[in-house]
């Protein structure tokens, strides 16, 4: 009886793991015999790959491959994540682009993290009033998990416009805003 490797899976289970250039030799494999899997699956988890190992040009390539089938369920996973790309890549202006056609997807459900890395996009470029508009946005995910580094973004971009008064540190202790538990 002959046996089969699914290539697609052992990639997923090498990304896993985090061994990451390992995982794309298996999602090579699998575009070769292409049995198990659907082309977009395995772009978009060698773009996570490519990602993890810090090569980003890779890793944009890979999600455009994925945007082009018509039959992907979910372009704003892939728009996100390139958009991650370009930031890593100090395209902003590309990746303010991605996030900004991810998050007008009408399925994109938890637009959070979109919404705070177009923040911290729009920090970099001092532009700290769109980051604020940004960082108030994600905070309106109520299906998104903050860590609390958006607090410190948030507070920092209003600090930078002179407003610290108006940043969420100060307005929580006024009791404006409740404290959110992140245990």
């Amino acid at each position: 009886m002959k046996y089969t490797i699914n290539y697609f899976e052992k990639g997923n289970d090498l990304l896993a793991k985090k061994r990451y250039e390992e995982a794309i030799l298996y999602y090579e494999k699998d575009l070769k015999n292409g049995k198990f899997s659907t082309r977009y699956k395995v772009m978009y988890n060698m773009g996570i790959a490519y990602n993890n190992l810090g090569k980003h040009k890779k890793a944009v390539k890979c999600y455009e491959e994925v945007l082009k089938d018509k039959n992907y369920p979910t372009p704003y996973k892939a728009l996100n994540n390139m958009g991650n790309s370009y930031y890593r890549l100090c395209q902003y202006n590309k990746s303010i682009k991605c996030y900004e056609d991810a998050l007008s997807d009408e399925n994109y459900l938890s637009p959070g993290n979109t919404w705070f890395n177009m923040g911290l996009i729009y920090n970099q470029l001092k532009q700290y009033d769109k980051a604020i508009e940004c960082y108030e946005k994600a905070m309106e995910d109520k299906k998104h998990i903050f860590l609390p580094n958006i607090w410190n973004e948030w507070t920092k971009a209003y600090n930078k416009i002179g407003q610290l008064d108006k940043s969420p540190a100060c307005l929580q202790g006024e009791g404006v805003i409740k404290k959110t538990s992140y245990s």
